[in-house]
């Protein structure tokens, strides 16, 4: 679709990288802020979530583990899974990580962000959220985040 005109440019959806705690949360109990980011922002296309292959292997680890299969069905992983495949924006590979948090295992969701031009991470951890902003990428928890982005002129939120 091309712009005509006179007629308003669509706005591009915020790109961001959610946090594999945020996805879980969501399907074992998903707050009111992750269940809006999730089926309001993202699943409509008023978001665009950035991943790479190592979040999404961290995420398919992480729902095979049996305390967490306690939680969630295989299936409902694997739909999440299968719904990310098809909408999220997979980056290239990362490689080589630099450290910028505290835990190394959290790097890897800014270094995503920035390959993938993303603006924020939406997380709940607390190793990520104390970094505020690296990069010229924020870390936010979900909640904060929608603040945000209803704020955001031309949000519609």
């Amino acid at each position: 679709m091309t712009h005509q005109p006179g007629e308003p440019e669509a706005q591009q959806p915020v790109r961001v990288v959610v946090d594999t705690n945020v996805w879980l949360r969501y399907l074992i109990k998903p707050s009111a802020a992750i269940k809006e980011l999730i089926e309001t922002w993202w699943l409509t296309g008023r978001l665009q979530v950035v991943a790479a292959p190592e979040l999404l292997a961290e995420l398919r680890g992480v729902l095979a583990r049996p305390s967490i299969q306690r939680f969630v069905q295989s299936a409902e992983g694997a739909v999440l899974l299968e719904t990310i495949d098809l909408l999220a924006e997979l980056t290239p590979p990362l490689g080589p990580i630099p450290s910028l948090s505290r835990d190394s295992k959290d790097d890897k969701f800014v270094a995503c962000a920035v390959a993938g031009r993303a603006t924020h991470v939406i997380t709940v951890d607390e190793d990520l959220l104390i970094l505020g902003e690296v990069s010229g990428v924020r870390t936010t928890t979900p909640y904060h985040f929608l603040a945000w982005l209803k704020e955001k002129p031309g949000s519609a939120g």
